[in-house]
Parts: structure tokens; C-alpha cells; sequence
């Protein structure tokens, strides 16, 4: 853990990165899974128990919300609590555990998790059509999407568009 965030504190490097490296130096996950994934080096990254601060119940479990409609497959829905909510930090329950890392080199990495994030390359999100979600199909209950087709591009060896014919 400490070389890991000593990769992204110091060395300024990107989550992916880090990966790649703890995959090439056959560094064994928790599970035994092969290869490093960001979501979960980000996790051990903002886990405060490492500067010798685990905290319980920062998170409360409850009911799911409705859907609009059923999950093709799964008609029932689960009667288990499953929306994971954050609770306030006032029913917190902090448990003092070893430190692994300093308070300095936790807040450097956080300030470059922050940074990265900033220049990290997004995918659109959120609604592009003005029916998104809410349009079905009579038949099977799927919702109906948009997607974007190219209707012209630039041939980049002539320097000139192209149409494309349907």
C-alpha cells in the first residue's frame, strides 16, 4: 500500500498506471482475480483506515427504489435491503487501526486523484434524447434508445468531406 501510494502521490502517476504496474510485477489481488482494475486501486486510495482511521457504518442500507419498469429477466424484485446510502458522519463509529500511511502522503495522493480526475477523458453521461427512458417497446417492456449515426466524414487523405450514401 505504501508503494502504491507513493506511485500517486510522488511519482504523479495515473490510476491506470498503477495497474499496469502492479500487473507486471505479479502482485496477487485480495481474491486471487488476474489483473488490477482502477475502480479498485481508487477504493484502497480513499480508504482512510490506512492513516489509522477505520470508520463503521458510513453507509446505510435501504429499500430499493422503484423502477419505471421490470428488468428483462428478473420480473420479481428483491425483498433484500440493497440501495446503498452515505449516513452522516455524527453515527459514525471510528476504531482506532495501525497505520500504514501518513496523513502528508494520503492528502498528496488525494490531491492527485483530484487532479487526474480533472483531465481524465469522460464519456457524454446523462440525457441526450428528449424521450430517453421513457418510450417502450409493447412487446418485450425494453426501453428504446437513440443512437447517433455519422452522416458525413472528413477523408482525411483527400482534405475534403465525403457523404455517405444509404
Amino acid at each position: 500500500m505504501r508503494q502504491i501510494f507513493a506511485w500517486i502521490a510522488c511519482e504523479r502517476l495515473s490510476l491506470r498506471e498503477v495497474c499496469r504496474r502492479l500487473d507486471q510485477t505479479g502482485c496477487p489481488r485480495r481474491h486471487g482475480a488476474a489483473r488490477w482494475y482502477a475502480s479498485t486501486v481508487r477504493g484502497m486510495l480513499a480508504n482512510p483506515a490506512y492513516t489509522g482511521h477505520a470508520v463503521y457504518g458510513r453507509s446505510r442500507y435501504l429499500p430499493p427504489k422503484p423502477r419505471l419498469r421490470p428488468l428483462r429477466g428478473h420480473p420479481q424484485r428483491s425483498a433484500r435491503a440493497t440501495s446503498r446510502m452515505p449516513a452522516p458522519p455524527e453515527d459514525w463509529i471510528e476504531v482506532p487501526v495501525p497505520r500504514l500511511v501518513d496523513d502528508e502522503l494520503f492528502e498528496a495522493a488525494q490531491a492527485q486523484l483530484a487532479e487526474n480526475r480533472k483531465y481524465k477523458r469522460e464519456r457524454c453521461c446523462g440525457q441526450r434524447w428528449l424521450l430517453q427512458g421513457l418510450t417502450v417497446c409493447r412487446c418485450c417492456g425494453y426501453a428504446y434508445n437513440g443512437k447517433a449515426l455519422l452522416r458525413c466524414s472528413r477523408d482525411r487523405s483527400k482534405g475534403q468531406l465525403r457523404r455517405f450514401q444509404n
